[in-house]
């Protein structure tokens, strides 16, 4: 039998089931950074001070965690008490966290429902950057059931690269830059040979965290257009310090991999990528702009998708948000969601009116109404 528990508390909770929660994990469907326990420690630690995660056991062993949050918030600026997804603006993903046996799904939703629902304090469930076909649909399923309007909200999808298996012949980058993507590499190799006149190119791979590691990355990163909005990592002490914890976690198990372009042992691209399984998740990408006409953030995307050929990766997550540069190289497109769920009742069918009505009418004229520009396909984004 399925039971459903609440975890109050702060980054106590996720330790207390983190071991459980990454067996969960590594059974298959979640095993994506953004969705194990390290980062929601190193999340909670940096930003949140109480969360409740729901727990669901069946016979006592682990079989879903949701990782939730209670929140004053507003809605397109009406105000309105949240309960929702533990996530901010450095968030990549967000899912119910289960394991591979589909037989379960039905007890599980019906499970983490019922302690949702039973909880007092909420007038909206939102739940932000949730893959199309994830186990939430199940709980607005039952949401509208029960009379609870409920709606599904698009957001930026994330494009993603299907490499070759090993049975396919010729895992090369050569072999993979063929066909419409052939123009790309002509423009790289003609690009990298006018960058070795200025000087010596390094490619160069770490796997192991170090504080001089990151700061490279963010020394690059506060140099570019993210520094001059004031979005860089290093514009907020407490996201600086995430982004520390999680990538020494992430080294910690033997999943980082950090590719650097240097010239003349200077860095001028960089990424910070994590693998789970046979998946690549590039997670972190700057270049340093004065070098743009050598197009570095693609020379070093050459190198990586190179490097992954050799690792026997079968694909390559290139995670939100979905850039022009990244489509050029994706093999395709997963979407990605919000999912809404309102209290019955009079307010709660007005908050589903005043964002699924209006606000969604609004927005739709608004994107018909504004021209559409194709950029090219070397420009280096992110």
């Amino acid at each position: 039998m399925q039971q459903a528990e609440i975890l109050k508390g702060g980054i106590e909770v996720v330790e207390q089931i983190s071991d459980e929660w990454i067996a969960l994990c590594e059974e298959g469907p979640c095993n994506v950074p953004f969705l194990r326990p390290e980062w929601f420690a190193a999340f909670v630690k940096n930003f949140e001070t109480e969360i409740e995660i729901v727990t669901v056991r069946c016979n006592g062993k682990l079989r879903a965690v949701l990782p939730l949050v209670a929140k004053r918030g507003s809605l397109h600026g009406i105000p309105v008490s949240k309960f929702q997804g533990i996530y901010n603006l450095n968030t990549q993903r967000f899912d119910i966290i289960h394991g591979t046996d589909e037989s379960e799904k039905r007890d599980i939703v019906r499970a983490l429902w019922n302690a949702i629902r039973d909880r007092k304090g909420w007038s909206v469930l939102e739940w932000r950057l949730v893959r199309r076909g994830s186990w939430i649909a199940g709980l607005l399923e039952l949401a509208e059931r029960e009379s609870c309007p409920a709606g599904i909200w698009e957001m930026d999808g994330a494009p993603y690269i299907r490499l070759p298996t090993a049975g396919e012949p010729r895992r090369t980058i050569n072999e993979f830059l063929k066909g419409s993507r052939k123009q790309l590499r002509q423009q790289l190799d003609r690009r990298k040979r006018r960058l070795s006149e200025a000087g010596k190119i390094d490619f160069v791979i770490t796997r192991e965290y170090t504080p001089a590691l990151l700061d490279r990355y963010f020394a690059l990163e506060s140099k570019g257009w993210k520094g001059r909005q004031g979005t860089a990592v290093t514009d907020d002490p407490s996201v600086a310090k995430l982004h520390h914890e999680f990538t020494r976690a992430a080294s910690d198990r033997d999943e980082l991999f950090a590719y650097e372009l240097r010239l003349d042992g200077k860095t001028i691209a960089m990424s910070i990528n994590m693998r789970c399984g046979r998946t690549m998740f590039h997670w972190k990408t700057s270049y340093d702009e004065s070098y743009s006409k050598y197009s570095p953030g693609n020379l070093l995307f050459k190198m990586f998708v190179a490097n992954c050929l050799e690792l026997d990766v079968q694909e390559i997550d290139l995670l939100s948000p979905s850039t022009a540069n990244k489509r050029y190289w994706s093999s395709g497109e997963r979407e990605h969601a919000a999912y809404y769920i309102f209290k019955p009742g009079i307010v709660g069918s007005f908050l589903w009116f005043w964002k699924f009505g209006l606000v969604s009418k609004l927005r739709k004229l608004k994107s018909t109404s504004q021209p559409k520009l194709v950029p090219l396909p070397l420009q280096n984004s992110r």
